[in-house]
């Protein structure tokens, strides 16, 4: 029985600041005040918590300073099996999501979603529910609705259409490079850092098989993603 004053704890593996915050709130409003909230923003730290701890649940970001949280879920999944483990972060793509999965993780957030609704995802945690983001719930859903013509498509060796390829995020972000916007200035715009916009330039160039700005603008006048307004 835990004679403790608070009836859950928590970890929150995230390394920027605001994020990071932002994830505690979250959980302290889902479940209130009697939850107890360690934080960690690096891999190094959140591993010599959970072997100090047992943690109800566990929030972490995909991409850390020191890796991926890949090999964290796994060991947690094997060794702390009634932590659940969910990844929050703000890639939505395949490869990612389907390797957090795949790692051990039990739910996938975007932290892009509204305060209320990845509360309530966090609150369905205790009635069974696995906390995914609809996004991801409908990607899973299709991954497993079309094994056919995916091993198709594996088998034959042809590539998705551009515009699949690329997420929501990454089609914003490439509409803003298209028109001539920074690094630095789209990150302003969409209310993130420099280096998470430089990291899903680099998808972005490797999905659509570019490697340069203006290669970038021409795939983007392609998608339809440059409209007739021009940068402000």
């Amino acid at each position: 029985m835990n004679t403790n004053i608070f009836s859950r704890r928590v970890l929150v593996l995230e390394d920027l600041t605001r994020p990071r915050e932002w994830l505690v709130e979250q959980v302290m409003q889902a479940f209130g005040p009697a939850t107890l909230v360690d934080a960690a923003t690096n891999l190094g730290d959140a591993r010599a918590l959970v072997l100090a701890h047992s943690y109800a649940l566990a929030l972490v970001d995909w991409e850390l300073p020191d890796g991926n949280a890949s090999a964290l879920i796994t060991w947690l999944c094997m060794n702390r099996p009634a932590t659940i483990t969910v990844v929050a972060t703000i890639h939505d793509d395949d490869e990612r999501v389907f390797a957090a999965l795949r790692s051990g993780a039990r739910g996938y957030l975007l932290k892009s979603q509204r305060n209320e609704l990845v509360q309530a995802q966090l609150k369905g945690i205790d009635l069974g529910q696995p906390p995914l983001s609809p996004a991801i719930a409908s990607k899973v859903l299709n991954h497993f609705r079309q094994p056919a013509a995916s091993a198709r498509t594996a088998g034959s060796g042809s590539h998705m259409p551009a515009d699949e390829q690329l997420s929501a995020r990454e089609s914003e972000v490439l509409g803003l490079i298209a028109k001539g916007y920074k690094n630095a200035e789209v990150a302003d715009k969409l209310g993130l850092t420099p280096s998470t916009i430089g990291t899903y330039v680099r998808d972005i160039y490797q999905k659509l098989g570019i490697s340069s700005r203006a290669q970038a603008a021409l795939a983007a006048d392609r998608l339809g993603l440059v409209g007739a307004g021009s940068r402000t």
